[in-house]
């Protein structure tokens, strides 16, 4: 997330259960900032995998984090090889576990991920995190699409985004695992 945040000067989220996001979008634009050379091309793509580990605090409990994502990147170059556009595509599959209870919920992410350099914006649009539990239903919904500025700020929200509000994680990922 921090390479992403250097990368492009924009702020997703804080959260450590968006280094899935983080991570694969860092990875994204590293591939940029190592790609244009001075041959021009079309456009190159890659793939990746990583494990996802962490925890996060909620007040009376901490929470371990554990998982896998997955994705592949494309990047499209214009003539002088300078990055115009980048489509990245990610899945995951995550497990949270309240480290005092034993409590765990899957969440699952599959998102895509558009970074136009013309405009300055990148937009995340798809599941971000969702997880349901038997005789709960969804206890976890972030969906949707979101449009990020140059300056971290969404310039559109539509669905469900909560990691924009200040107290989500207590709201949503604390309270299904309590």
């Amino acid at each position: 997330m921090a390479a992403f945040v250097e990368a492009t000067g924009q702020r997703i989220n804080t959260r450590p259960r968006v280094v899935l996001a983080g991570a694969a979008v860092a990875a994204i634009a590293l591939s940029v900032a190592t790609g244009a050379s001075a041959q021009a091309r079309p456009w190159e793509s890659f793939q990746f995998s990583d494990p996802l580990t962490g925890n996060y605090d909620c007040g009376a409990f901490t929470v371990t984090i554990s998982g896998q994502d997955k994705g592949h990147v494309k990047t499209w170059f214009d003539r002088a090889g300078n990055p115009i556009m980048q489509v990245g595509h990610i899945k995951a599959n995550e497990v949270d576990t309240n480290d005092s209870t034993g409590k765990a919920i899957l969440i699952r992410t599959a998102i895509a991920v558009h970074v136009d350099f013309l405009a300055g914006t990148t937009a995340l649009s798809g599941a971000r995190n969702l997880s349901t539990e038997p005789g709960s239903g969804v206890v976890i919904q972030h969906v949707g699409r979101v449009v990020i500025g140059l300056d971290g700020e969404p310039i559109s929200l539509s669905g469900k985004f909560p990691e924009f509000e200040a107290a989500y994680i207590g709201q949503d990922f604390c309270a299904a695992l309590a």
